[in-house]
């Protein structure tokens, strides 16, 4: 047995590495154990909400992420010709912190440098293959030989969770959303014909071959998106096979009508990766005994929604907070009393969370592709939809809140 926990963490992505650090600051001790090997250099681009961003700034980590970020205060809607169809503010100060844009790999490395400085135990290349339950705990056992038991494990391993399958085999696998998401990274040196503006906000394209998108990423560079239909998802070995050459003369053939500077991001960009998109509408439980499931291996999102990483940093607050609350000091590993806190997050999360998942899948049928009639037509009522009301339930997302400090036997479900 390599170690005892009173918190074992299956999954040293955001949910993991978050919870971890919070559970330090609620006093729990807890353990990250990560599949891979360090993830600073994987992944895309992703929008960090206000929402998320208020969870960042409640680990003291605000600063250090814009510093690396990109804030990105407006969102622009437009047409393929580039015809302004809508602009709406993103919130500014209203909700605390600001609506980011940055690389996936920014936020791994903001979270994973603080756990290295706190201290908090993460190790790599710790591939889930079993799960014990044990009358006091589990005993998670790793495809090296070693093991590590905990009073509770949470399984925070993204949407093919290893966990889940370990010890929820009748869940429902992930779906396929119909859609391939590709992207990229540019610095911006190499686009001159940009505006600021351009890199301080995000600029949302709908046309009749696709959506395209792109906004700020990293200091000094720009990230993009396009989201593409397909029937079936790529295997790995097709994913492996998808070179950036290839991908690149595909973007360039799809939207070469496409307004500038899309065909220029396109052709600058030397490394175009693609990712199958997967969601999961509904579990019918998060936890069974002493595990439980956060992030996206509970709930995961499409990226239409925005919220993915959001809700998986609210997660792993929420969690911390309701152990913080629930445990005895004296003796936390044998005296974490998991069952009201595991009932209560499912209950709080679960409205909100698949609320968002409807969203993130009715956004995506704006970005379907269609004739140029309805492209027009669409885009009129895109554009008159946004003017009238904004992007619908923005506000209900951003304003939502974790008060660290208060009880959570008092909060009411959000």
């Amino acid at each position: 047995m390599d170690g005892k926990f009173p918190v074992l963490i299956v999954g040293g992505g955001i949910a993991g590495q978050a919870l971890a650090l919070f559970l330090k600051k609620a006093g729990l001790s807890g353990a990250v154990y990560e599949a891979h090997g360090p993830s600073h250099g994987v992944g895309g681009g992703l929008g960090l909400a206000p929402n998320g961003m208020n969870v960042v700034a409640a680990l003291g980590l605000a600063e250090k992420l814009k510093a690396c970020a990109s804030v990105a205060p407006t969102s622009y809607f437009r047409d393929e010709r580039g015809r302004l169809l809508a602009r709406l503010s993103n919130g500014g100060a209203k909700y605390g912190e600001p609506q980011m844009a940055l690389m996936r790999s920014d936020l791994y490395a903001v979270l994973s440098d603080e756990i290295r400085a706190q201290g908090v135990p993460l190790h790599y290349g710790k591939r889930l293959v079993r799960v014990d339950r044990t009358t006091d705990g589990v005993v998670a056992h790793f495809d090296d030989g070693s093991s590590a038991r905990g009073a509770i494990l949470v399984g925070a391993d993204g949407v093919h969770s290893q966990v889940r399958r370990q010890v929820m085999p009748d869940a429902p696998e992930p779906e396929f959303v119909g859609i391939t998401g590709i992207g990229g990274r540019i610095a911006l040196a190499e686009m001159p014909e940009l505006s600021d503006e351009d890199s301080r906000s995000f600029t949302f394209t709908f046309g009749p071959v696709g959506f395209f998108g792109f906004c700020g990423g990293s200091k000094g560079e720009l990230m993009w998106w396009a989201n593409l239909p397909r029937a079936q998802p790529y295997s790995e070995a097709e994913l492996k096979a998808l070179s950036s050459d290839t991908l690149r003369r595909q973007l360039l053939a799809r939207f070469a009508g496409y307004y500038q500077p899309i065909p220029s991001l396109i052709s600058r960009t030397r490394e175009i990766i693609a990712l199958n998109v997967f969601d999961i509408r509904s579990l019918p439980r998060w936890h069974d005994g002493r595990v439980l499931l956060i992030g996206d291996a509970a709930h995961a999102v499409s990226p239409n929604s925005g919220q993915g990483a959001s809700l998986a940093l609210e997660d792993a607050m929420y969690l911390a907070k309701l152990l913080r609350d629930s445990s005895r000091p004296a003796d936390a590993f044998a005296r974490l009393e998991h069952e009201g806190a595991f009932a209560r997050f499912e209950h709080h999360r679960r409205s909100r969370v698949e609320r968002i998942v409807a969203a993130g899948r009715r956004a995506a049928s704006d970005k379907e592709i269609v004739s140029p009639l309805k492209s027009k037509i669409r885009n009129v009522m895109i554009g008159m939809m946004l003017r009238l009301v904004g992007i619908p339930g923005q506000d209900w997302a951003y304003r939502y809140r974790i008060d660290w400090d208060e009880s959570s036997a008092s909060r009411k479900a959000a």
